[in-house]
């Protein structure tokens, strides 16, 4: 006969909660891809079209980390995502292009054991989408609900009201719904982006075209994150998408009314009017530029807390960041593999004890990444000499960080007796 204990820990390792997770970006469907096999998910996207913005993203050791273990094992492909592999960083003067800073990735892969890795937001976010949804995957397909736009959340019982008079419930709630978040400000009142001062152009060449130019055949000699320094100013380039475009973050300083808005198309010639000053190679490759778009810069004061009851902040609801360290998508990456775990084998009864652990091992830690990224941000300046503060300086933070073996100590330390069965895979168990 089997034993009442035996029971009640087969139905707790059988448990499935009914997970909803309100926006459909980059961190609802990592977070829903790695979710679905322990849960039955639902995904609501307030779009209909569901295409990511912007250009590029890079994802460094902490999240191709998990690229490569967690996320691969529930689907994901990097080929498929059409990943360009770091071979090299520079920091080069604005003015001379003279060397800042140089080194070869292979130095950083060694020590870190993993690779840094290139994507357009619409190929990881275009990949991260079919393995969520693909029927070949883990556990249960999720849902997938377009043109779902969250009017509140209500808390106490676990629902999701839309703008149309829909509710959706659930035992486990996600706000994925970006800086401007709806979902954020309805649990923890309202949330405000904070300007920087700060706005970026942002564009794709494609690579072929500098290649053919000697004036700009050096910036695609290698795969390399090309960082581009001057007093107040800075311009960021690296491949993406198979290396078939190179991808530019301008940033500058901005006092204008454009602040107030987030994403607006401008001519090349605006662009290149703003950094004309820069050496003439850089005027020459940003003159390429067929389609230019500029975004304000905003972050958020760090949180107090990403939780409350049954319901979770993560990406840029959460944490909105600059991208002066690159570490936006990472800590959505981050932020799914937590939930991942400290939701394994969870049941409705015990979901605000687990969320809380959630909140211990986020809150700290991407309230310091925000605080960094905000030191290593271009400064409005009338000098003309560069006062060069490396990349290099926090990037062991957060390059070292392993969230799976972080998340497995948190549960044991808490009561949950879980073991990390293969750190290759992310696999683990519940003892």
């Amino acid at each position: 006969m089997v034993s009442t204990l035996n029971l009640c820990v087969q139905k707790k390792m059988n448990a499935r909660l009914r997970i909803i997770i309100c926006g459909g970006g980059i961190a609802g469907f990592a977070t829903a891809l790695l979710l679905r096999e322990d849960h039955d998910v639902t995904v609501l996207e307030k779009s209909t079209m569901n295409q990511e913005l912007g250009a590029a993203i890079t994802l460094s050791m902490n999240a191709s980390r998990l690229l490569r273990s967690s996320l691969a094992r529930a689907g994901f492909d990097p080929v498929k995502a059409r990943y360009v592999e770091a071979e090299k960083f520079q920091e080069l003067h604005w003015k001379d292009l003279s060397v800042l800073l140089e080194w070869e990735m292979e130095m950083v892969t060694k020590k870190y054991n993993e690779p840094w890795w290139y994507f357009s937001r619409q190929d990881i976010h275009g990949e991260l989408k079919r393995a969520a949804l693909s029927v070949d995957g883990l556990g249960t397909t999720p849902h997938l609900e377009l043109g779902a736009d969250v009017d509140r959340v209500e808390v106490e019982g676990n629902i999701v009201h839309l703008k149309d008079g829909r509710t959706f419930t659930g035992d486990v709630i996600i706000g994925a719904d970006g800086i401007h978040t709806t979902t954020g400000s309805s649990v923890f009142g309202q949330l405000k982006p904070v300007s920087s001062g700060l706005s970026a152009y942002r564009c794709m060449i494609p690579s072929a075209r500098m290649r053919q130019n000697p004036d700009t055949a050096m910036l695609v000699d290698s795969a390399k994150v090309l960082m581009l320094i001057g007093p107040d100013r800075r311009i960021v380039a690296y491949p993406c998408s198979s290396w078939e475009f190179m991808n530019f973050v301008c940033i500058f300083p901005d006092d204008t009314e454009r602040r107030q808005q987030w994403r607006t198309k401008v001519t090349v010639e605006e662009m290149v009017e703003q950094f004309r000053d820069f050496h003439p190679s850089v005027v020459k490759f940003l003159g390429m530029a067929t389609d230019t778009g500029v975004w304000s810069l905003r972050d958020r004061d760090p949180l107090s807390t990403l939780v409350k009851g049954s319901f979770a902040l993560i990406g840029d609801a959460a944490h909105a960041m600059g991208p002066h360290q690159g570490q936006g998508a990472c800590q959505a990456i981050e932020d799914a593999e937590a939930l991942r775990i400290v939701l394994k084998g969870a049941t409705p009864e015990d979901v605000e004890r687990r969320l809380i652990i959630f909140n211990e091992l986020r809150v700290e830690r991407v309230k310091t990444v925000i605080e960094y990224t905000r030191e290593m941000a271009p400064k409005k300046t009338s000098e003309t000499h560069v006062n060069h503060k490396t990349t290099q300086t926090y990037s062991d933070y957060y390059w070292r960080y392993k969230m799976t073996q972080e998340a497995v100590e948190a549960m044991n330390k808490h009561g949950f007796a879980m073991a990390l069965i293969d750190p290759a895979t992310g696999e683990i168990s519940i003892t």
